[in-house]
């Protein structure tokens, strides 16, 4: 009783920190993960570009690229423009968050995971003009050539970072939070309307067995024939 009443009397300010603690630990942790990880690269991949140092042969290996655009070069050369974007974007998440269910941990971390990696990215363009990638897959990518909707999907994968990891998985993670929340309405409804069929059902019997009395009092009673003593 106590919390709820030193809860209500937080400011919204407050409560969006002291109450979604979840969200601002994760967004920490990778956006530290991020920063530090940028610079680890920049010191020891940095200096071997373009060479790709394999990690994993075939498949994972280091590669240094200076990504003056979004994924797949997209607004390449318009940093300021995909700031703009970034911050818009970042506005609308922490709206988000502010309004989310305290309690929806899964929502929450995935909302860290996408700020994290929108901030990380965006710390890059505003300090640097560019994003830093150093992580390439080396394998060519399925149907590589191939037209989907206008896009070409590319021979290789581009260069990425941590906090396009972490974006990646945020998303992933708020499209199955959808679909999870998509489900236990539909699960709801049904369950609501069950339980209104069978409010009605009980009804109905209710009501009929009201009237079933009502009609056995208004039969007339059979007429007996008087008998007279002689």
């Amino acid at each position: 009783m106590e919390r709820s009443q030193e809860s209500s009397q937080l400011s919204p300010l407050q409560r969006a920190f002291t109450r979604k603690g979840v969200f601002w630990v994760v967004t920490l942790a990778a956006l530290v993960a991020d920063i530090a990880s940028k610079a680890w690269a920049d010191t020891v991949i940095r200096p071997t570009a373009p060479k790709v140092t394999p990690i994993i042969d075939g498949f994972l290996g280091w590669k240094w690229a200076e990504n003056q655009g979004a994924a797949f070069s997209i607004l390449d050369g318009k940093p300021v423009v995909l700031a703009t974007i970034g911050l818009c974007i970042l506005t609308a998440l922490f709206i988000y968050m502010y309004r989310a269910d305290p309690k929806g941990r899964w929502l929450l971390t995935g909302l860290a995971f996408v700020v994290s990696g929108a901030v990380g990215n965006l710390y890059d363009r505003l300090l640097l003009g560019h994003v830093r990638d150093f992580m390439f897959f080396i394998f060519d990518l399925p149907f590589h050539g191939t037209k989907i909707l206008g896009f070409e999907i590319p021979l290789k994968y581009p260069v990425f970072n941590v906090a396009d990891m972490a974006i990646i998985a945020g998303v992933l993670m708020l499209v199955i939070h959808s679909f999870r929340t998509d489900a236990k309405k539909k699960a709801a409804k049904k369950a609501e309307e069950v339980a209104e069929k069978k409010a009605e059902e009980n009804a109905s019997k209710d009501a009929a067995a009201e009237t079933q009395p009502e009609l056995t009092s208004s039969r007339p009673e059979p007429a007996t024939e008087a008998t007279h003593g002689a």
